[in-house]
């Protein structure tokens, strides 16, 4: 009876320590002296497990960053199906990194409000500087998604969601942006036929596709789109 009493103590504090862990890693509220290294703190990230990861860091960005490297790692090992699911959650889980969402569109009603392109292209320039993860987010983006061209680009972008891909699109030619001395001469004078990187031929190729999923595109993505002139 008394080494039964010890075994459920024992496992009382062992599930106890579980859910402090947990609750310590998924915090968003973190005291400089309690934070911690997030590269530590994710666990190897999976087909299976990718999604609850990225919906649990949503709300941190060096968490989502974090995230996204581990999505990225998975990826290049992944085939199939599991491949497809990491990398459409790598699209969400850079927008969470870079603090697309929150910075650029403020809340929903923002996004709704958007009523023009101009608009789209101003929320987004006025965001840049407060996206303090934006360019390590687009590089691993970029790292993680089939590139056009590749064998497996049309069935990635078919199967994907278009406002993620439309997302995307935006985050990469962000990313871009952020690294000129001038992001808005950059964007205005943004030619998607001109002399391209790899990544502005991504977020081109983003764009377009998610365009092609005729009628499914938000209208206030495609106005993000537009006022970045990748459509």
């Amino acid at each position: 009876m008394r080494k039964r009493y010890f075994f459920l103590v024992s496992l009382i504090l062992a599930i106890g320590a579980v859910f402090i862990s947990c609750t310590d890693f998924f915090s968003n509220s973190w005291a400089p002296w309690a934070a911690r290294d997030p590269d530590k703190l994710v666990p190897t990230v999976t087909a299976g497990n990718v999604k609850e990861l990225v919906e649990m860091a949503e709300n941190n960005p060096d968490l989502s960053l974090a995230v996204l490297k581990k999505i990225r790692d998975a990826a290049k090992k992944a085939r199939g199906v599991d491949k497809q699911k990491l990398r459409e959650s790598a699209m969400e889980a850079a927008a969470n990194a870079a603090g697309l969402g929150p910075a650029i569109l403020g809340a929903a009603d923002k996004l709704i409000s958007i009523d023009s392109d101009e608009e789209a292209r101003d929320l987004i320039l006025d965001a840049l500087d407060s996206m303090k993860n934006l360019t390590a987010a687009t590089d691993l983006l970029e790292s993680t998604l089939p590139k056009p061209g590749d064998p497996d680009f049309d069935d990635f972008v078919n199967a994907a969601d278009p406002n993620d891909l439309a997302m995307a699109a935006a985050l990469l030619i962000a990313g871009e942006a952020k690294k000129k001395s001038d992001p808005g001469e950059y964007i205005n004078d943004f030619n998607s036929s001109g002399s391209l990187t790899d990544q502005e031929k991504l977020a081109i190729a983003l764009a377009e596709a998610a365009l092609n999923h005729q009628g499914e595109l938000s209208g206030p993505l495609k106005d993000v789109l537009d006022g970045l002139n990748l459509l």
